[in-house]
């Protein structure tokens, strides 16, 4: 399994343009490792086995999609603290498209049926995980990718 990572500098020059381009919303998200767990757990790529002890199922048909929202009254004004980072497993069905693993998810006519059997195996949650730790508030001040 091999994570995409990318270099140093255009992280730096990506993160800067966002954020002089935007000025009022949030540079970044905490996402604390207790919900990435929680998400990984619930699309079956980490299984505890009741002891704390984790197994992984390698999947490279899966991922991770982030939405962003905004959860102020109408009227209010925008700041980046009303500002939130929504996760959302994902499996890639048939045809390649990397569904949604969420309820009221429309059946991907595929005949394996991944995408209805991993939304069958939510067991009450949504699939939706809300990272609500913006930046500002929660910014790592000495990062260079943080920009005053």
């Amino acid at each position: 399994m091999k994570a995409k990572s990318i270099k140093f500098n255009h992280a730096i020059t990506y993160a800067k343009k966002w954020q002089g381009e935007n000025e009022t919303h949030a540079k970044g998200f905490l996402i604390p490792s207790n919900d990435l767990i929680a998400c990984l757990e619930e699309m079956n790529i980490l299984v505890n086995d009741g002891s704390g002890k984790y197994t992984l199922n390698d999947d490279t048909n899966s991922g991770v999609r982030a939405y962003m929202a905004i959860k102020r009254p109408d009227g209010t004004p925008a700041t980046a603290q009303t500002e939130k980072l929504l996760l959302v497993g994902t499996i890639q069905d048939c045809n390649g498209i990397h569904r949604d693993i969420v309820h009221d998810e429309k059946s991907s006519g595929c005949t394996d049926r991944k995408v209805e059997i991993a939304v069958a195996n939510l067991n009450g949650g949504s699939g939706i995980f809300d990272f609500t730790a913006p930046c500002p508030d929660n910014c790592d001040p000495n990062s260079p990718l943080v920009n005053p």
